[in-house]
């Protein structure tokens, strides 16, 4: 979509300005209807610049160009005027086209396409790239872990862990055997690294796989009891989570 300032001081010909404009593209969002070298230097000084600005020439109180003396603009400038003599001084300006009035839809759109063309050339590049990233970039989540064990360390792959708790202050990593070892991160870090397909947060004090889940028993006030494999102390899930629950086994 295209963001579009009008600076004119007569408003029938702003009025019609305006409408050629949708009549070419309805998606245009005209962002403001300006009449004075004034105003607009405090609309451009306070508003983020549009993409394009449609600016006559003689205005109320001056020539358009004094704008530019006080704003650094940004955006693609179309001059429309009655007068000739101003050209030159359009394109010194950086102005992309210069329409004669009276204004014909077919020059004006014209114009537009022209910028159209030259906002797709600088946006799409980094655009086809964020694009290319967000296809081809891999979460990278913890595949396994390397655990203490009175003098040793033992490497435990991701997919034979059953579950995660919290206790007196320490976490601990349970094996779909049942070895338990203490690891030295909290269960909001494990969140964030662990494939959520596999694990989720049932509690404070659990997470766990799905393939740990044997059982699930509803309580008569909504929360849910799990029966876990190897056997846990009772993991009691909450209303709020049990909806989240349910989802993510199904």
């Amino acid at each position: 979509m295209l963001s579009i300032l009008i600076i004119e001081d007569e408003l029938p010909n702003a009025a019609r300005l305006k409408k050629l404009l949708l009549q070419i593209d309805r998606n245009i969002e005209i962002v403001g209807e300006i009449q004075t070298v004034e105003s607009a230097i405090s609309w451009l000084k306070e508003h983020e610049h549009p993409d394009i600005i449609c600016m006559d020439i003689k205005l109320t109180d001056g020539l358009s160009f004094e704008i530019f003396d006080h704003v650094t603009i940004t955006s693609h400038v179309i001059f429309i005027t009655a007068y000739h003599e101003y050209a030159l001084k359009a394109f010194e300006v950086n102005g992309i086209d210069y329409l004669l009035k009276p204004l014909e839809e077919a020059q004006l759109e014209k114009s537009i396409a022209r910028i159209k063309n030259l906002v797709n050339l600088s946006v799409a590049p980094n655009l086809q790239e964020v694009i290319r990233k967000m296809q081809y970039k891999e979460v990278a989540y913890r595949t396994r872990f390397l655990v203490s064990y009175r003098n040793m360390f033992i490497p435990v792959m991701v997919h034979h862990i059953a579950y995660f708790f919290s206790e007196h202050k320490s976490v601990y990593l349970v094996t779909e055997q049942g070895e338990r070892y203490v690891i030295d991160q909290t269960l909001e870090e494990l969140e964030q690294e662990l494939n959520p397909k596999e694990f989720f947060r049932a509690t404070r004090q659990y997470i766990v796989s799905a393939a740990s889940i044997r059982k699930i028993h509803q309580t008569f006030n909504g929360k849910l009891k799990l029966d876990l494999h190897p056997p846990a102390e009772e993991v009691v899930v909450s209303r709020e989570k049990s909806i989240a629950l349910r989802k993510w086994l199904s």
